[in-house]
């Protein structure tokens, strides 16, 4: 049996007799470089096609943006309707009743586009392409909470420029009944019934804007001497909300809310 070093040597004189061109090894050598190069360039054009960024911009151009359209026209016809007032004669307790109806139905919105664009019309897309339906609820809910604490922090300088209220009763009066509502709207969405019948989420909105009137009159609740129940409520508002997002996504995790629309 030969070693290795024997084997080597024969190898050697084998390829000593076997005539090399120089031109075609050449030209071999340089298709293999090309194709080493397209390969790596199909690799980064997959790579950048499987991007989160490209994914996102992709799952965005296809879903329905109606939801978007009626989300952003909220906003914008309640800045206006908010600017009219000003001009009315309203008093201070009144334009921050207003807002703080405003944002309550801005919270209650945000979250019921949640039960048609997901659940109803996303939830198949989320499912079978990179995101689930959880990714996507999660990342709705923090989008449109960037956008809401942006309205809400413009209505928080609009209240302390043109009406002299300080910022943090500012803060109190606008965020509690924001959360409020995001607190009621997440029950709403949370069951089954909130699932087969969308119009709770707008009679949801309706009564709360009719409660945060009642509160508006209430005397003495827009004082500095009220600011420890407000922010006791908040506290325990922003408690329950977070709560009720955990709950949330433990009922999707576990498979009881599913596509019902």
């Amino acid at each position: 049996m030969m070693g290795d070093s024997e084997i080597k040597n024969l190898l050697e004189r084998a390829n000593a007799q076997v005539h090399i061109d120089e031109a075609r090894k050449k030209k071999a050598h340089q298709a293999m470089m090309m194709e080493m190069e397209k390969q790596k360039i199909n690799k980064q054009r997959i790579e950048m096609r499987m991007s989160i960024k490209n994914i996102l911009l992709q799952q965005f151009y296809y879903m329905d943006k109606l939801f978007f359209y009626i989300y952003g026209g909220l906003i914008c016809l309640g800045i206006i309707f908010i600017a009219v007032l000003q001009y009315t004669g309203v008093s201070q307790n009144e334009i921050i009743t207003v807002c703080m109806a405003g944002a309550g139905i801005l919270s209650i919105t945000s979250i019921g586009v949640i039960d048609k664009m997901f659940f109803g019309k996303m939830a198949e897309l989320g499912a079978s392409c990179y995101f689930n339906t959880k990714q996507c609820v999660a990342a709705w809910i923090v989008i449109s909470g960037m956008v809401n604490v942006v309205v809400l922090f413009l209505l928080a300088g609009y209240l302390n420029g043109f009406w002299r209220v300080g910022l943090l009763q500012v803060g109190l009066y606008i965020l509690t009944p924001y959360l409020l509502s995001g607190m009621i709207a997440l029950g709403i969405l949370s069951m089954e019934t909130g699932k087969k019948h969308s119009f709770l989420f707008v009679i949801s909105g309706f009564l709360m804007s009719i409660g945060y009137g009642v509160i508006g009159a209430i005397p003495g609740i827009m004082f500095t001497a009220a600011n420890r129940i407000w922010t006791a409520v908040f506290i325990l508002s922003l408690l329950l909300f977070v709560i009720q997002i955990k709950r949330l996504f433990n009922r999707m995790e576990k498979g009881d809310v599913l596509c019902m629309n």
